[in-house]
């Protein structure tokens, strides 16, 4: 690839670098008394997920705003929150007398016929870890037909009804913050912060003594934020697993005031991330993946899409650019959709476009330059996994400052910018973002030798 296409990259750090010394002060600014019912629990900095966090994050790194949609889309959040006012808990009978839980996620599918669980995060079966007690948060209607002992579940989902007297309550109660600091105030009316309440509210008279130690699969969201925060007050130790591939910025695992006593993460360069995110060494260990292991896989030739996008001109101009100027042969690769977008309209309608310019560029020769790589479309962690698995990766983003990997956070990770949405990306180290693991996984790691 021609040095002329490669922009200097260095501005896209200072900005992450900057962004995430701004963010560190405003949840500094959240733990002040002025906030001391929840401190900074509420908030929650995702670059992923629409919201607050988002909006506040695009605005400190000047991509476009649009505010109608901001307002538009935190009224449809706060309507969320209906969605979980009625949240049920099942499988409990008696008192718990493990001393060590799990909160995990899960759904129909991860459970067996014989009611055990097959964790997808730790890679292990339920019935394997007899002295522990399962909490699992679970987001479906339908309930597995056999559920073990161990095993209690957290039914978030329930049937939205209108209540405008709940709406008005959610507001009421936090109406004090709107005028101390108008963003605290969205964070507090948000669905992410009614779901934290009601979880408390329906956890913290069954987690109890004999209780010592709970494992969280940590993704800092507000509900896990406002459990470690009870947990601390009865003194129960709280962990928390990173499960997920490093994202390329990961905002939202800036240590809080209630964040897990001691973090475990899959890489060494991890550490070094999580250390620049306000972590202490001490609290970071550096494990072998329990989620991605040790396994072939293959990523190469292969365009992965996204969750959601918001343009498939744009895609479909930046592939043809490509094409175009660096000879890729797309039809030597093929698209995959994402396994939570099966059913988008959009997604499978651009599925369709990109075989369109599959057959314009029919008689295209492949340049062998590009053996070995797959193609991302926006943020994906699996990004990451794909470079592990010694495949290179070109990624095609919407907005780049938010869906690029930058050397700030990431420094084992080459990077090459093609034009203003396509990057290149190769691995220095093999190991150091992702440590796979293997199967069976051991979770001495997290708990000591004394669990199985």
């Amino acid at each position: 690839m021609s040095k002329s296409n490669i922009i200097n990259l260095k501005e896209l750090d200072n900005k992450h670098k900057n962004l995430i010394k701004l963010l560190k002060l405003k949840l500094k600014f959240f733990r002040k008394p002025l906030f001391a019912h929840d401190y900074d629990n509420p908030s929650y900095f995702a670059s992923y997920s629409n919201g607050t966090g988002l909006h506040f994050i695009k605005k400190k790194l000047d991509c476009k705003i649009n505010n109608l949609l901001f307002i538009v889309d935190t009224l449809k959040d706060l309507f969320n929150s209906l969605t979980y006012n009625d949240i049920k808990i099942l499988n409990y009978k008696k008192k718990i007398n493990a001393k060590k839980i799990i909160l995990t996620w899960a759904s129909e599918k991860n459970f067996n016929k014989n009611g055990s669980l097959e964790d997808k995060f730790l890679n292990i079966n339920s019935r394997k870890l007899k002295n522990i007690q399962w909490f699992v948060s679970y987001n479906e209607k339908k309930l597995p037909k056999k559920i073990d002992k161990n095993i209690i579940i957290i039914q978030t989902l329930s049937k939205k009804k209108i209540n405008f007297l709940l709406l008005f309550k959610i507001i009421a109660s936090n109406l004090k913050y709107l005028f101390i600091s108008p963003q605290y105030f969205l964070f507090s009316i948000s669905s992410h912060n009614f779901l934290a309440n009601k979880m408390l509210e329906t956890l913290k008279e069954i987690i109890k003594s004999p209780v010592k130690i709970c494992l969280f699969i940590y993704e800092a969201q507000p509900f896990q934020n406002k459990i470690i925060k009870h947990l601390k007050k009865i003194n129960i130790k709280s962990l928390g697993y990173i499960h997920s591939p490093p994202l390329a910025l990961p905002t939202n695992l800036i240590k809080k005031k209630y964040s897990p006593m001691k973090i475990f993460v899959n890489g060494k360069d991890q550490k070094k991330c999580f250390i620049k995110l306000g972590w202490k060494k001490k609290e970071i260990a550096v494990i072998p993946s329990t989620r991605f292991l040790k396994t072939k896989k293959n990523f190469s030739n292969q365009i992965f899409l996204p969750i959601t996008i918001k343009s498939s001109a744009e895609i479909l101009k930046n592939l043809e650019f490509l094409i175009i100027n660096f000879k890729l042969n797309i039809n030597q690769f093929t698209t995959r959709n994402h396994p939570a977008a099966l059913n988008s309209r959009t997604l499978n309608k651009l599925i369709i476009e990109i075989n369109v310019l599959k057959k314009k560029y029919y008689n295209l020769k492949n340049n062998l330059n590009f053996k070995d790589y797959s193609i991302f479309i926006g943020a994906s962690g699996a990004i990451i996994e794909a470079l592990e698995r010694n495949c290179k990766v070109i990624q095609i983003t919407e907005i780049p400052i938010l869906d690029f990997y930058s050397k700030y956070f990431w420094n084992n990770i080459e990077s090459k910018r093609i034009n203003n949405n396509i990057f290149t990306y190769s691995i220095l180290k093999q190991g150091n973002l992702i440590n796979f693991g293997n199967k069976p996984s051991n979770l001495d790691m997290f708990f000591g030798n004394d669990i199985i």
